[in-house]
């Protein structure tokens, strides 16, 4: 019924969650509400290992699904993703904390990023991660200085710029000459840093890694960033130089309209496949590691809000709910679209626009939606909120970040507690003379 969504339904006149009443699940456990579906991730993840067993099979070689945890770093989510198979793609200290809380095995971590701090580069060195991908020569120096104090040998690979159009939202593509990622392939930049690693006493090359942006809803970006890395591969290996690791980042599409449809798991699968074999006679086939995040979790959430006002204007009729911007950013961000219903089913339909609390115009979730007519006191779902959403809610207006809750099979729990008022100023401190 809904593109994307394997584990949500309408029966009886309202929308279930994994076979749990929407509403229900509002009233007990407070608005707004993120729902995560822990069916849903398993689906999701299983189709990226389906696609993917034929690397493998093929080439003998590793694959690795290291899932990017700046989409969702909820501990519940990133340990059932561990337990499911799923390495880690972190950009922080916090996230290889929470990383290793989740028992990722250290060869299955890359740390992404382009500001890595000392700090950082210590916890990685320290927890033996399979590889920094390496984002400036200046980073490559702190690594090589921090391992050498630590009397240690750090693994790098080389994040490249392959200036590859990701024909995506442009705040979110990653792999252009003018964005501030990677080293520049076509000036030579990133073979004269791959020069001065492999000179270096400290640090191990293993691998390239490239990440072109997110949300892409097109194959042909994913097959030209593959071909521009095995070139590249190709002339390390004509400078002597051979990696063990290939890494294309992640940022396959979902659904968000859902009359869309989009490439699968499987589509980028034989798409990557198939051109890396390209190349199978001219360089040793490497392992394979992606970075998915919003394609694993995304359509696995949902953020419930109650109606608790509607406002009739000249130009529209205004639909607000509790659920407000800083609960979840990506429409006021992006002008993101994000599908929503009503979780009550109803014969009469209307346009309206909906929009939470806060004193901002840009706190808007849809303008001028077809929704089954809404009432106050009914509870509106926006789906595919579970990448980017609680990971980047926040409190704006002194608005505390909302509750969250796992949906599965063996029950309802909640894996994330509503922020109080309390701990608003809870690391706020007053000097002595303002008491």
């Amino acid at each position: 019924m809904f593109l994307g969504n394997d584990t949500v339904e309408i029966k009886e006149g309202r929308f279930f969650i994994d076979g749990y009443d929407a509403i229900e699940l509002a009233e007990k456990f407070g608005t707004p509400l993120y729902v995560m579906s822990e069916e849903q991730i398993k689906i999701n993840v299983n189709r990226y290992f389906e696609a993917f067993k034929r690397w493998e099979e093929e080439t003998g070689k590793d694959f690795i699904l290291a899932y990017a945890y700046k989409a969702n770093a909820n501990l519940a989510i990133t340990r059932l993703l561990s337990k499911l198979g799923c390495g880690a793609d972190v950009v922080s200290g916090g996230e290889l904390y929470i990383a290793k809380l989740s028992n990722v095995p250290p060869e299955k971590i890359v740390f992404n990023g382009n500001c890595k701090t000392k700090e950082e580069i210590i916890m990685g060195i320290e927890a033996k991660i399979r590889a920094f991908n390496v984002d400036s020569i200046s980073e490559l120096i702190l690594i090589n200085e921090t391992a050498k104090e630590l009397g240690e040998v750090a693994n790098v690979a080389f994040r490249i710029n392959p200036n590859v159009d990701p024909k995506t939202h442009p705040k979110i593509s990653t792999g252009l000459k003018k964005n501030k990622f990677g080293l520049d392939v076509e000036s030579g930049l990133a073979l004269k840093a791959i020069k001065m690693a492999m000179e270096m006493e400290n640090v191990n090359v293993v691998g390239v890694h490239c990440h072109i942006g997110s949300q892409l809803t097109d194959i042909s970006p994913f097959i030209e960033e593959t071909r521009k890395v095995m070139d590249f591969v190709v002339e390390l290996k004509n400078e002597g130089i051979e990696i063990e690791d290939v890494n294309l980042g992640g940022g396959l599409g979902i659904p968000y309209y859902k009359d869309k449809k989009i490439p699968t798991p499987k589509d980028l699968a034989d798409a990557i496949i198939d051109t890396m074999l390209e190349y199978s006679d001219k360089v040793e086939i490497p392992n394979l590691i992606l970075e998915p995040g919003r394609s694993i979790v995304s359509t696995a959430g949902y953020l419930l809000g109650k109606v608790h006002h509607i406002k009739e204007t000249p130009l529209t009729k205004w639909v607000m709910i509790d659920a407000g911007m800083n609960d979840m950013m990506r429409p006021a961000m992006y002008d993101a679209y994000h599908h929503i219903i009503n979780c009550k089913v109803k014969d009469e339909k209307e346009i309206v626009s909906i929009a939470g609390g806060l004193c901002e115009s840009s706190d808007v979730f849809g303008r001028d939606r077809e929704l089954d007519k809404v009432e106050v006191g009914d509870v509106l779902a926006i789906f595919d909120v579970g990448a980017y959403g609680i990971s980047m809610a926040n409190n704006y207006n002194a608005r505390g970040r909302p509750r969250m809750i796992l949906t599965s099979k063996k029950g309802v729990y909640i894996i994330r507690e509503r922020e109080t008022y309390t701990d608003l100023i809870s690391k706020d401190l007053v000097p002595p003379h303002l008491l």
